[in-house]
């Protein structure tokens, strides 16, 4: 595994002849949404996706597979949708723009016969990082609850399945285009919260209106308040099976160790 800053000069030469790029460059999301910080959480995958691009076609030998990391804010947000790789949609937001030009960038790729994946990620359960240890600090100090009305969905996957997903990509001939990467049972925030309380031992019962929730945190709400109910349709075709399909699985697992 090669590990290379694309942004420091020179960086192309460090390059080796690759056979799978896996690109999840980007900016996080989990920061506020200032002007400038939006900017960069556009630029950084667009330019990144780009620049791969741009080494790749000068050069003989092009990857076999590119995995390109994306997102569900590819669909527009509902509380009623069932959104599967079939749905097809023009950006209407800015997570959506920044979906769009970045899975558009990827299929550049296509053009030096490349394999392209586009992995539209949903929310990503680890206590290592990511957005389950900010979810559970209220819990951890009895005062979590519902957010909102409670019925916007999570569309959730466990780091282990996500990570053996792309791998079951990669190694599937057949596998292009975009995959929905999310476990098959989304949850509602209430019900997300109700399991959360449980699996730590802690109480469900407070609630944060959206209004209190969009003034504290700006546009950086919509994570949390504007979702997608997700479901895998075009993995699960290729028999893909997930080891925590169920949120109770995978918090109970994720809180064992």
């Amino acid at each position: 595994v090669h590990y290379i800053n694309w942004s420091k000069d020179g960086w192309e030469e460090e390059v080796p002849h690759i056979d799978i790029v896996i690109n999840l460059a980007g900016a996080t999301l989990n920061k506020r949404w200032t002007t400038q910080h939006q900017q960069i959480m556009m630029t950084s995958r667009i330019q990144a996706t780009r620049a791969l691009f741009d080494l790749f076609k000068l050069r003989e030998q092009t990857p076999d597979v590119l995995f390109n990391a994306s997102a569900m804010g590819y669909y527009p947000p509902s509380k009623t949708a069932v959104y599967t790789e079939s749905y097809q949609t023009t950006p209407h937001d800015l997570l959506s723009e920044i979906v769009y030009q970045w899975e558009r960038q990827a299929t550049l790729f296509e053009q030096l016969g490349t394999r392209v994946i586009c992995g539209r990620f949903g929310l990503i359960l680890s206590r290592d990082g990511g957005a389950l240890p900010m979810m559970a600090l209220p819990y951890r100090f009895f005062v979590g609850g519902r957010v909102g009305n409670g019925r916007q969905w999570y569309s959730w996957i466990h780091l282990a399945d996500l990570v053996r997903a792309i791998q079951f990509l990669i190694q599937s001939p057949k596998a292009s285009g975009p995959y929905n990467l999310s476990a098959p049972v989304p949850e509602t925030q209430h019900q997300f919260g109700k399991v959360l309380g449980s699996v730590t031992h802690r109480p469900h019962y407070t609630w944060v209106p959206a209004l209190i929730l969009r003034l504290v945190l700006g546009k950086m709400s919509t994570l949390i308040l504007d979702t997608q109910y997700m479901v895998p349709q075009k993995i699960s075709d290729l028999g893909f099976q997930f080891d925590y399909p169920t949120l109770p699985l995978a918090l109970k697992d994720l809180y064992s160790k």
